[in-house]
């Protein structure tokens, strides 16, 4: 294959991986309202390392479950802030 072809795989990908960060968001939103509602804090500190030690284990690379766990923690921290 062309690079062309494997930049129009990636571009799929961005669109696929944008749209399930955009539906990821939203569910952070009405969770972010039940915590309001409950009297929670938006941060969970000891939840998201459990989804950071989850989904660190799951790679088969070739990330590093470094990798995904720092990508992982911007899409935590960017999410936080739509719960608010």
């Amino acid at each position: 294959m062309k690079i062309e072809d494997w930049r129009i795989r990636i571009d799929e990908i961005n669109d696929e991986l944008i749209a399930l960060l955009n539906k990821r968001a939203t569910y952070a939103t009405e969770i972010g309202k039940l915590k309001k509602e409950q009297g929670l804090p938006v941060f969970d500190a000891a939840r998201e390392q459990l989804i950071l030690d989850r989904v660190g284990s799951m790679t088969k690379g070739p990330l590093t479950s470094e990798s995904i766990k720092k990508i992982f923690q911007v899409i935590m921290e960017e999410t936080r802030k739509v719960e608010d």
